[in-house]
């Protein structure tokens, strides 16, 4: 029992590591937030016509299909927060590095202009 105990500890450790490096590609992690859209719409035009006369039957299946459905709508804005936290995040990163390329540029600019200023006065004074 123990054994399958850790075994299981193992599968779902390695499941939610996968999950999160998935979420961290914004490729995949676009692709996820569109499947997660499309199922969340399906579902609810479902229960809005194939499924409401099953769900009207039983008043306990229709609160947990219609909380499945604000669960997926949950689930869904909080990917859509958190892409928009990771592209701020990058935009941030890029906008750093872009800074520091023309701070950069500007100060070999300014040491080109200081160099050729030394000739030049060197040139004068040998005059």
């Amino acid at each position: 029992m123990g054994k399958l105990t850790s075994d299981i500890r193992l599968l779902c450790k390695m499941i939610r590591t996968g999950l999160l490096t998935a979420l961290r590609i914004r490729t995949i992690r676009r692709k996820i937030m569109f499947y997660v859209s499309a199922g969340t719409m399906i579902a609810v035009y479902l229960g809005f016509t194939l499924l409401d006369g099953f769900l009207a039957g039983s008043p306990l299946i229709f609160a947990v299909y219609w909380l499945y459905c604000a669960g997926l709508v949950v689930f869904m804005l909080m990917l859509a927060i958190y892409d928009l936290a990771l592209v701020k995040r990058e935009l941030n990163v890029r906008a750093k590095q872009e800074l520091q390329e023309v701070l950069n540029d500007i100060e070999e600019t300014v040491r080109a202009n200081d160099t050729s200023n030394k000739d030049g006065q060197a040139a004068e004074n040998t005059k």
